[in-house]
């Protein structure tokens, strides 16, 4: 029998959505990015392409590990790195692999390709942006594939023109992304999993903890899930008996729970910041860093808006108002996920991973960055962070959204639902590449470009 046109809408499942979105996003980014137009990509093209030359006489790797004068990508200059043979030749191939530079892979194993194919700058880093891009679009449609939930909020957040933004370049956020991904979906499978495991089932287990420790520290915050799992998964064991024991009592008992959290989390500052100038300026440190952006003046721009859309190296970015519009509808998409049954302890845990990570990022970024390396030690606010940091994340809040289906009761149709998605992602990705061709290859950087094509316009009448 022959479907209807809604019924085919609804067969179309969001692996097959993200797969065709992610395709021609991201081949669109890949021919319009300029490069070395990516945050540290000069660092990331040199980190990468160490891994397999240990001795490296590049004198190209030192020049390119700051920002290019974007006048370069307007003048059309930048083409003589694809053209002009480097000095790459003279680097003997050897295997230099090693936990530090794991997650440089899959852009080393194609920059390798590209210089074995034609030496020059330009195309052994988008040899290494190709396999980089790859290895993003296979490893996050896997983990929207094997997700029991969330997988809307995986697949808005994997086509972000941030997300994208990264995904086409030699960074190694792509592992990190994987890394939070793969985590969060395996939790899925575990978090709604009915008995227990088998031996076949620590495999995964045991290779997303792997990954936890070979990408970004941050995503070591993802560990915490493991305390909030079911119980039954295991057999009955001294440690999850007494881990039960203990989320029942506080899900009896909140309010010395909450006590007991606030009061954990004083003494963490109190031991972190003991060379720092203890607990009062680490509390300091944080209310300036997220509650007063007259203090820490790129909060806004760099940190919230980096979340979504902060591009280039924070050359041109979406203003705030569409920044507003896009965190309206990812949690439009928290409030439309299924109703699933989730324990207290997880949905707590999993918010509390998301919030977490924001909170060990602006601490590090304090005591290594703005301390350690700026040498600003009389700063009372963090300096460094970006918003892209924050962004995988995200899905760690759709247990939560899950949850506050109890109170807010929003919900769409399939058929409607899916379009809302489709079309604010094309918008998003047309904003996005209309600010890339603007500020790159636009003389003015797209000051007059209404006017101009105006006027273009009048001349062919």
């Amino acid at each position: 029998m022959e479907l209807s046109r809604v019924q085919k809408n609804e067969s179309i499942t969001i692996e097959k959505i993200f797969l065709i979105l992610i395709t021609i996003f991201a081949g669109v980014t890949f021919v319009i990015q300029p490069i070395f137009s990516v945050p540290d990509e000069g660092a990331h093209f040199t980190n990468a392409y160490s891994v397999f030359h240990r001795e490296t006489n590049s004198k190209d790797l030192m020049t390119y590990r700051y920002p290019i004068d974007s006048k370069m990508y307007r003048s059309f200059k930048i083409i003589d790195m694809y053209t002009k043979k480097g000095d790459y030749t003279q680097d003997k191939i050897t295997w230099h692999l090693n936990r530090g530079n794991f997650q440089y892979l899959p852009p080393a194993i194609g920059m390798l390709i590209g210089q074995l194919i034609y030496p020059s700058t330009g195309v052994i880093l988008s040899f290494g942006r190709l396999f980089n891009l790859l290895f993003y679009i296979i490893a996050i449609y896997f983990a929207i594939k094997k997700a029991k939930f969330g997988k809307w909020m995986m697949a808005a957040v994997a086509l972000l023109p941030m997300s994208l933004q990264q995904a086409a370049s030699v960074s190694y956020d792509v592992f990190f992304y994987a890394t939070i991904f793969f985590g969060f979906s395996l939790m899925t499978n575990l978090v709604t999993y009915h008995g227990r495991l088998k031996r076949k089932d620590y495999l995964p287990i045991v290779l997303v903890i792997c990954s936890f420790f070979l990408a970004k520290q941050s995503s070591l915050a993802m560990l915490l899930y493991f305390f909030a799992l079911p119980v039954s998964l295991l057999i009955p064991n001294f440690f999850s008996n007494t881990i039960d024991v203990i989320w029942k009592f506080f899900n009896r008992h909140r309010i010395v729970f909450t006590a007991v959290m606030l009061t954990l989390f004083v003494l963490f500052l109190q031991f972190y910041f003991r060379n720092f100038g203890g607990l009062t300026r680490g509390l300091q440190v944080l209310f300036n860093s997220y509650f007063r952006p007259d203090i820490k003046q790129d909060l806004d721009s760099i940190l919230v808006t980096g979340i979504v859309g902060i591009f280039g190296v924070f050359t041109h970015r979406f203003p705030e108002w569409f920044v507003i519009l896009d965190f309206i509808f990812l949690f439009l998409i928290l409030l439309n996920e299924k109703p699933i049954r989730l324990q207290n302890r997880f949905v707590f845990t999993s918010s509390m991973v998301f919030l977490g990570n924001i909170i060990m990022v602006s601490l590090t970024m304090y005591t290594v960055w703005t301390v350690g390396v700026l040498k600003q030690v009389d700063n009372l606010f963090s300096s460094g962070e970006q918003g892209r940091y924050f962004t995988p994340f995200l899905i760690c809040l759709v247990p939560l959204g899950i949850y506050l289906k109890k109170i807010i009761a929003i919900k769409l149709s399939d058929v409607v639902f899916k379009r809302l998605f489709i079309g604010v992602m094309v918008i998003n990705f047309i904003y996005f590449v209309v600010l890339t061709l603007l500020f790159y290859y636009s003389n003015d950087r797209g000051v007059q470009f209404i006017i101009k094509f105006y006027t273009w316009m009048r001349g062919l009448v």
